[in-house]
């Protein structure tokens, strides 16, 4: 039983987790909110029945975490999603790598470059994951959306996907980045410098690498039909 403003309410209903603004100092709080819906018939002269729903509210502030320090409530929404891209990045490297294991396909060092990328995506998610841990911030994970692509032209056009997928998780984590600098969190900033944007930029130049000597051995005329095999063979 629950005690709701003046009224004792039996098998209140699963607490819902909101968020309000702060009147006060403008910030941002998760609150628990209880909705306690009672709803009363009344009969009508044509004898059908009308309805009035009287909604009761119960707030209850969420405590913080006792090791948040100077963790901004913004930041913290923008690891959470920055979580969810790597582990979709993760999901799409993945069929990538089984793409190129198919029988018809059977480039096995692309395969495996692929694959690897999507270990190294998902690792990095749980990094994440334990840093916001470390700073006293809640983990909201969501769903992960299947990857926009499933089948490929060949080594180029996968090659060429993810260099341009690279970018757009590289401009992400620079938006959590500039995100934390303008709430001077050095600590966030340095965190993200050293595994995650060295990795990105690394990953970049080896595809973009990788890119230009596919591009010009699938374009000569003596092993252009060659060209994905010899790349598979003497370069992945």
């Amino acid at each position: 039983m629950l005690l709701v403003g003046q009224k004792y309410v039996t098998n209140p209903p699963p607490r819902q987790v909101a968020v309000e603004k702060h009147r006060n100092c403008g910030h941002t709080h998760e609150v628990n909110v209880v909705t306690v819906l009672k709803e009363r018939k009344q009969g009508d002269k044509d004898g059908q029945g009308g309805g009035e729903v009287e909604q009761l509210h119960f707030h209850r502030a969420e405590m913080q975490s006792v090791v948040n320090q100077n963790f901004h409530a913004e930041t913290e929404g923008d690891l959470n999603k920055l979580i969810n891209l790597k582990l979709s990045a993760s999901y799409t490297y993945l069929s990538l790598g089984m793409y190129f294991d198919r029988d018809d396909v059977a480039l096995p060092k692309f395969s495996s470059f692929f694959l690897e990328r999507s270990v190294k995506e998902r690792e990095q998610a749980e990094k994440l994951l334990e840093y916001q841990n470390l700073r006293g911030g809640r983990i909201l994970l969501q769903t992960i959306a299947k990857p926009s692509r499933d089948d490929w032209k060949g080594g180029l056009d996968a090659m060429t996907f993810s260099l341009d997928y690279q970018k757009t998780l590289n401009t992400c984590i620079l938006d959590v980045h500039r995100r934390a600098t303008s709430n001077t969190d050095p600590h966030l900033c340095d965190f993200l410098e050293q595994p995650f944007l060295t990795d990105s930029h690394e990953t970049i130049k080896k595809l973009g690498d990788y890119i230009g000597s596919l591009t010009r051995i699938t374009a000569s005329e003596t092993h252009g039909a060659m060209g994905e095999y010899l790349f598979d063979k003497h370069t992945l």
